[in-house]
């Protein structure tokens, strides 16, 4: 059987998905993968087989936590030692574990292991094969990676140990509606400040005097003291954390911003802006992108889920441009990785 249009296909895939956006660090967003590979299939000496270029398609999703697990094709077509070609079929199930990323280089190490089948066109036995190994994963947006692989791969019954090493393009799909971050420890403290505008009041009424036979002074009316409409105090400090790289809100804060919501249907005057801001870390234009999408998935919490009217919430991302403090520890990197919420009040 011939595989040279999936081999064109595979590539191209490669290719295109390479270019798909600038170089903004990111890391890979949860949601369904795919990810076409290229690699070097590495026989075991016993098969008398050649090495030669392998090809690989993996299908799969990444959970919101560190596990993903993925269904592999494999394709090599190599040649028997003393002539002759060998079409090789491999067929796993992988489950794959990721470790902390290294955030400076926003590189994502994992550790991989799975059970699969391999078909050798040459009459060799097709049984059951185990691997393990790993790899490293290069983000290159919030749902493209450059992944680099490598795997042991185990013939249970008939003991060859094979190995592949692969290059290929991680490309994510069908996540949640925003799920990307630049934090490196995944948290982004939300604090509120408040203005208010103190309520005008009505200009006074002027009082008319009236003469009377023989003139007598006019009664004076006094002025009734000035009423200022009180409002509530808006909520205090808020803290949401976010996923490490993700901007989508867990519903175990939604109580938190359920206080914004409550501040804003108990005084119909009132607005809030979102304001969204990060560290230094990564290129600024993905942490402009960032600071715009957290800063947004916060104001559509309080639209969708709390029925805040929309013209009542405004949104915006400053990046980098406007630190609390210096970038110049990590701990004032993580404060001023921060979302503001910003309530304002109008009452007459």
């Amino acid at each position: 059987m011939s595989f040279n249009i999936a081999k064109r296909t595979l590539l191209s895939s490669i290719i295109a998905a390479s270019s798909l956006s600038t170089l903004a660090l990111a890391q890979q967003q949860e949601g369904f993968t795919i990810t076409p590979s290229i690699g070097h299939y590495n026989m075991d000496n016993d098969r008398n087989t050649e090495d030669d270029t392998s090809y690989s398609l993996g299908l799969g999703y990444q959970f919101n936590n560190p596990w993903a697990v993925e269904f592999v094709y494999l394709n090599a077509d190599s040649k028997q030692s003393g002539g002759g070609d060998v079409d090789v079929d491999q067929y796993r199930l992988d489950g794959l574990y990721h470790l902390p990323n290294v955030s400076s280089l926003n590189l994502t190490p994992y550790l991989a292991a799975g059970v699969g089948t391999a078909d050798f066109s040459n009459g060799e036995d097709n049984n059951t094969q185990v691997n393990a190994g790993g790899g490293l994963k290069y983000a290159i947006n919030d749902a493209v990676s450059l992944r680099a692989d490598f795997r042991l791969v185990n013939d249970v019954e008939d003991h060859h140990l094979d190995n592949v090493t692969s290059l290929g393009v991680q490309m994510t799909f069908g996540g949640s509606s925003s799920n990307s971050s630049s934090d490196d420890q995944g948290y982004t403290p939300v604090e509120q400040t408040y203005t208010q505008v103190e309520p005008q009041t009505a200009p006074k009424e002027p009082v008319e005097q009236v003469k009377e036979e023989p003139i007598a002074a006019a009664p004076v009316v006094e002025e009734a003291p000035k009423q200022v409409d009180v409002v509530a105090e808006p909520p205090g400090k808020i803290n949401i954390q976010f996923g490490i790289n993700k901007t989508n809100v867990e519903q175990k804060y939604y109580p938190e911003i359920a206080k914004i919501a409550d501040f804003l249907k108990e005084n119909p005057g009132s607005t809030v802006m979102i304001e969204g801001h990060t560290d230094d870390t990564g290129t600024a234009s993905y942490n402009q992108m960032i600071s715009e999408k957290r800063a947004k998935a916060i104001a559509d919490v309080l639209t969708q889920t709390f029925q805040v009217s929309a013209s009542r919430v405004n949104s915006v991302g400053y990046g980098e441009e406007r630190p609390f403090v210096e970038n110049d520890s990590e701990e004032n990197r993580q404060i001023n990785r921060r979302v503001v919420a910003i309530i304002s009040t109008s009452e007459a």
